[in-house]
């Protein structure tokens, strides 16, 4: 039975998971969220309130679309040169200091989940 739509706004992968998570524990999940399901629980890499507090830091501290946070705090890259290249749509320009600085930001984050791996 299809559902109505009561909010849209954007996710990270784990806060998803945590959602459908939830609704599996409540009802079965229809084909496309099992999909997606599976997909969250295969690409989650952190928990979704450190993804949230990754996406509060970087859109306050850089000045990031939204679009490039998520990116980030979803794929978490593990070097700052794959930061840059994450950031290449970015409609500012930014310093290489801004790039080392913002990975000073998202490495205890991936640390911890290199620990847990």
């Amino acid at each position: 039975m299809p559902r109505d739509v009561l909010d849209k706004k954007p996710l990270t992968i784990s806060e998803a998971m945590r959602i459908l998570q939830q609704r599996s524990e409540e009802s079965e999940l229809s084909y496309w969220q099992r999909v997606a399901y599976e997909h969250a629980m295969q690409n989650a890499r952190i928990e979704p309130e450190e993804s949230r507090e990754i996406l509060e830091k970087l859109l306050k501290k850089f000045d990031l679309t939204e679009l490039s946070a998520f990116t980030i705090a979803n794929i978490l890259p593990p070097s700052p040169e794959e930061l840059k290249d994450l950031l290449q749509k970015e409609p500012k320009m930014l310093t290489e200091s801004e790039i080392s600085k913002m990975f000073e930001v998202i490495r205890p984050y991936i640390v911890k989940f290199n620990k847990e791996k």
